[in-house]
């Protein structure tokens, strides 16, 4: 079950994605619409906003570069994406501009050591890699 960061004009709200894992990429967009509506509307039951293991934040929506979010049990960890941008890199010894997506993971390291959580992020840059 997977935490979504959701700013509101009441403050930042974390409704739960649940059973994130059996969506498709259509159920998950309609799912994650339905949350944040119901979020922002403040029509979301109070059981929703419990019981996530991960939260994902993008604080690159409101111009966040990247952040050091805190994790507050029983979520283990947070990953945040800042805003893209394009910019000059090295690619075979020359200079290149690639779109570049900053990402962020805090987590805790009473649940995770940071062998598993860099691995972790690793197997998940290598995903959106493969999106692209």
């Amino acid at each position: 079950d997977i935490g979504v960061a959701v700013d509101s004009e009441q403050g930042l709200f974390v409704p739960v994605l649940r059973n994130a894992q059996t969506l498709d990429a259509a159920q998950l967009k309609n799912s994650l619409a339905e949350l944040i509506e119901l979020t922002r509307n403040r029509t979301i039951a109070p059981a929703e906003l419990r019981g996530s293991t991960i939260t994902l934040s993008n604080f690159g929506s409101i111009g966040g570069r990247y952040a050091s979010p805190v994790v507050l049990p029983p979520t283990v960890a947070i990953v945040g994406a800042g805003r893209s941008r394009d910019e000059v890199v090295a690619r075979d010894g020359q200079p290149a501009v690639r779109h570049i997506l900053p990402l962020s993971l805090c987590f805790d390291h009473r649940a995770v050591t940071g062998g598993e959580a860099t691995r972790f992020m690793n197997a998940m840059i290598a995903d959106l890699k493969q999106q692209v």
